[in-house]
């Protein structure tokens, strides 16, 4: 199991440096993490089952943001907007798509939030600090980063498990 979380943490740190260089990261790098994530869930005994539904609802989820998010955009500009071939980079997607295979619905929720909002304050902060300005936030680099630290924190810091909401329900309904 230390040989797969110190291979996930090398693809995620692979994913942010290629995106914080090119704004673009290679496509093969998301199938490896995908199998990673799901080997991971598999070595600790969850069946394909309890990672298939939680998989759905996390894409299920993934899919009605996205086409808010276009809907959005569309009534705001008066025509239909593609979010991805303006706004967002398809490696931002196939990310979220990949952790969807290692997150538990609750768990994926709320990475997806903080994660949006540490993106945020990162960029923002980035964008004081440097002269050359950039419209385009590395997304995908800036969660990788992100779901290492979560990882991290899960496996050596505080054991955590994100493959399971009990731990989120627990902390809600104290």
């Amino acid at each position: 199991m230390l040989l797969v979380r110190i291979l996930i943490l090398v693809v995620l740190l692979l994913v942010f440096v290629q995106d914080l260089l090119s704004r673009s990261v290679y496509w093969i790098v998301f199938p490896v993490l995908t199998i990673l994530f799901i080997v991971a869930r598999v070595v600790l005994h969850q069946s394909l089952s309890e990672i298939g539904q939680s998989v759905l609802i996390n894409c299920g989820f993934l899919a009605a943001q996205l086409l808010l998010v276009s809907a959005w955009f569309s009534v705001k500009q008066g025509k239909w907007v593609n979010i991805m071939s303006q706004l967002l980079g398809w490696g931002d997607v196939l990310f979220l798509l990949c952790i969807t295979f290692y997150l538990s619905v609750l768990n994926f929720l709320v990475f997806y939030i903080v994660s949006l909002m540490g993106v945020l304050a990162l960029w923002l902060v980035g964008q004081m600090l440097i002269s050359k300005k950039n419209r385009h936030i590395p997304l995908a680099g800036f969660q990788a980063i992100l779901f290492a630290v979560f990882l991290i924190n899960s496996w050596w810091l505080m054991p955590i498990d994100l493959m399971n909401d009990d731990w989120l329900l627990h902390f809600i309904i104290k």
